[in-house]
C-alpha cells in the first residue's frame, strides 16, 4: 500500500507516476504477477489517482490509462474464466469476485470514455492529436465490450450509460475525422484497428442474441467477432439498408431494423455483418468437417462442439433474418415443479408415475436425487413457457440445460430445454423453456457390443451380467408424423449407428442411433430407428 499512497500524493517530481507514463508503466508491469483480485484492488486505486491529473494534461492521462488497461488484461481473463464453465463448489468464489471485478470494469470504462471524448474534442482543432485520440477511443470501446461480455456471461443487461458513453465516443471520433483512422490499441500489438471497427464489434456482440448462448459460447462468439470485425459494415447517416440499427444520440442497445418502420431520416445508424457472413460460413463448414477452423481455437481451450455450436448460432442470428423469433407471450401465474440437469431429470422420470410401467433395469443414479425446485410461472406462448428461477440457484442454470417440468395441477411431466435466459439485478433469472417432449419416458438401454468392440467382455457376458447400461429418455417413438423418433443420451454413449437393446414390459427391442440433433453439456439429442436383432 505504500506505493499506492505515494501515487496519490503528487509532490511535483517529474518522475512521479502521475507525471511520467514511463514510470507508471514500470510500476504497473509489476502488478501483472500479482493475485488477480489483489491486483484489481491496486488498479482501482490507480484509476482513482489519475482523477487528479488536470484536464490540460489529457494526453498524459490517456497514456497512463492505456498502461492500466494493459496491466489488467491477464487478471480480467483469469477472473472472467470462472464464469465460462460450470465448476461445482466454485459458486461462492465466483460471487466473491463479482463485485470487485464489476466495479473495476465500470470505473475503467468510464475513465477511458471520458478521456477519449475530451481528447477527441481537442483533436477536432489540432490534427496532431488525432492518432492518440483515436487510440484512446479504441481502448474505450474495447473496455465497453469487455464490460458488456462480463454482464452477458451472467445474462445481465448492461446499464444504459454504457451505450450512451460508447455512442458519444464514436460521435466525437467522427466529428474529429478520425473514426476510420487505423491505430494500434497498445504499442506492443501488431495489428491495427479503427474506432468504427471497435464500435461494430461492440454492437455485434449485443446483436447476436447472446441470451440464447452459454457463457462458453459467448466467449467463442466474442473471439470470432474480434477476428471478423474488419469485415463488418457501418452505413452512413440516411442509409437504411442493413439488418441492424442504433440511435447514436440515445442510450438504448442496438436492435434489428425490422422492429422499426423504415425511415432513413429518423437519425438511426444502420450496420451489419457485411462480408463477415461468408467468412462465418467457411468457419462453420471447417469446424463441422474437421473440428478446426482458420481462426484456430478462438484463443481458448474450449471444446470443438462449443466452438461449432457458437459459430452455428452466429450464422443463424447475424444474417438478414434471425433463425428463430420468440412467439407471442400471454402472462400466466402458478408454480412449476422443476428438476434441472440430465442426471436429475432421468432419476425423476424413472420413479415418476407413468414412467414406472416402461422402466426396466433401473439403477441408482450417479448423484443424489434432489427434490424438484419451485419455479414461478410467468408466461406461455407456442411451445414455450416462461419461468422465474429462484435467485439462490445463482449461475447454476445455463442456456441449453435440460429440465423436467411438472406443469402445475396437470398430470404428467414435460421435458424442456432452456432456450434463453435474462437476469435482473436483485432478482432471479427469467428462463424461456422450450418444451421438446410432453410424454418423456426414462429407459435403461444396453449397448450391443459388436465383434470389433469385444475386449474383456463379449456380447453374451454383457447380456448375462446386465452391466454398462445407458440412461436414456425417449421423447418420441416416431408414431406421430410431426416428430421423428428421437431420444436423449449421455454424450459419451452417442455414436451414429450404435445399437441399443431395450426391454419394454416383456418385449425386447433394438434401437439404432441416428443423426445428432443437439449437444448439451450433459446430454445429446439424437434420432433413432427400430433395428433387427443382431
Amino acid at each position: 500500500m505504500q506505493i499506492l499512497d505515494w501515487i496519490k500524493k503528487d509532490d511535483g517530481n517529474p518522475d512521479h507516476p502521475m507525471r511520467s507514463p514511463a514510470a507508471a508503466a514500470k510500476l504497473l508491469a509489476e502488478l501483472r504477477k500479482a493475485e488477480p483480485l489483489a491486483a484489481l484492488k491496486d488498479l482501482t486505486a490507480w484509476l482513482d489517482a489519475i482523477k487528479a491529473i488536470p484536464d490540460r494534461d489529457e494526453r498524459l492521462r490517456c497514456e497512463i490509462l492505456s498502461h492500466i488497461e494493459e496491466a489488467s488484461y491477464r487478471h480480467l481473463s483469469v477472473l472472467l474464466a470462472q464464469y465460462f464453465a460450470k465448476q461445482p463448489g466454485k459458486q461462492a468464489e465466483r460471487e466473491a469476485s463479482w463485485h470487485p471485478l464489476n466495479n473495476f470494469l465500470v470505473e475503467l470504462t468510464v475513465a477511458l470514455c471520458k478521456s477519449a471524448v475530451h481528447l477527441l474534442r481537442e483533436a477536432a482543432t489540432d490534427p496532431s492529436l488525432k492518432p492518440p485520440a483515436a487510440a484512446d477511443a479504441v481502448r474505450a470501446l474495447h473496455a465497453c465490450r469487455m464490460l458488456l461480455k462480463f454482464h452477458l456471461v451472467r445474462y445481465l443487461g448492461v446499464p444504459p450509460v454504457l451505450w450512451r458513453m460508447a455512442y458519444s465516443v464514436h460521435r466525437n471520433a467522427e466529428s474529429a475525422d478520425c473514426a476510420g483512422l487505423p491505430v494500434r490499441m497498445h504499442a506492443v500489438q501488431k495489428t491495427a484497428t479503427t474506432v468504427n471497427q471497435e464500435l461494430l464489434r461492440l454492437l455485434m456482440l449485443q446483436s447476436c442474441t447472446p441470451e440464447m448462448l452459454t457463457p462458453e459460447q459467448i466467449e467463442v462468439a466474442d473471439w470470432a467477432i474480434e477476428q471478423l470485425g474488419d469485415d463488418f459494415t457501418l452505413r452512413p447517416p440516411g442509409t437504411a439498408d442493413n439488418p441492424f440499427c442504433f440511435d447514436p444520440t440515445g442510450e438504448g442497445p442496438p436492435r434489428r431494423a425490422a422492429s422499426l418502420a423504415p425511415n432513413p431520416d429518423a437519425g438511426h445508424r444502420y450496420f451489419g455483418i457485411g462480408t463477415g457472413y461468408e467468412a462465418l460460413g467457411r468457419i462453420h463448414k471447417q469446424l463441422a468437417t474437421t473440428g478446426t477452423a482458420e481462426i484456430g481455437t478462438f484463443g481458448k481451450a474450449l471444446a470443438p462442439q462449443v466452438q461449432l455450436s457458437a459459430i452455428q448460432h452466429l450464422v443463424g442470428f447475424l444474417g438478414a433474418a434471425p433463425a428463430y423469433a420468440p412467439p407471442e407471450r400471454t402472462p400466466a401465474t402458478g408454480t412449476l415443479k422443476v428438476t434441472h440437469g440430465y442426471a436429475q431429470t432421468w432419476q425423476h422420470l424413472s420413479t415418476a408415475g407413468t414412467a414406472k410401467m416402461v422402466l426396466t433395469l433401473a439403477e441408482d443414479g450417479d448423484v443424489p436425487a434432489q427434490a424438484p425446485e419451485a419455479w414461478a410461472l410467468k408466461d406461455t406462448g407456442g411451445h414455450e413457457i416462461g419461468a422465474e428461477i429462484p435467485q439462490r440457484l445463482g449461475d447454476a442454470v445455463r442456456c441449453g440445460d435440460v429440465v423436467c417440468v411438472s406443469p402445475g395441477d396437470k398430470d404428467g411431466y414435460w421435458l424442456g430445454v432452456i432456450r434463453a435466459l435474462h437476469a435482473e439485478s436483485a432478482r432471479g433469472l427469467h428462463a424461456s423453456i422450450f418444451i421438446i417432449g410432453r410424454n418423456p419416458r426414462a429407459l435403461s438401454l444396453r449397448p450391443v457390443i459388436t465383434k470389433d468392440e469385444e475386449n474383456a467382455f463379449s456380447e453374451n457376458s454383457a447380456r448375462q451380467f446386465a452391466f454398462n447400461s445407458v440412461r436414456a429418455i425417449i421423447l418420441s417413438d416416431g408414431s406421430t408424423p410431426t416428430q421423428p423418433a428421437n431420444m436423449l443420451l449421455p454424450p459419451e454413449h452417442w455414436k451414429d449407428g450404435r445399437v441399443f437393446e431395450a426391454t419394454v414390459g416383456e418385449a425386447v427391442r433394438y434401437l439404432r442411433c441416428g443423426r445428432l440433433l443437439r449437444r448439451g453439456d450433459d446430454y445429446v439429442r439424437a434420432t433413432f430407428e427400430r433395428a433387427a436383432p443382431p
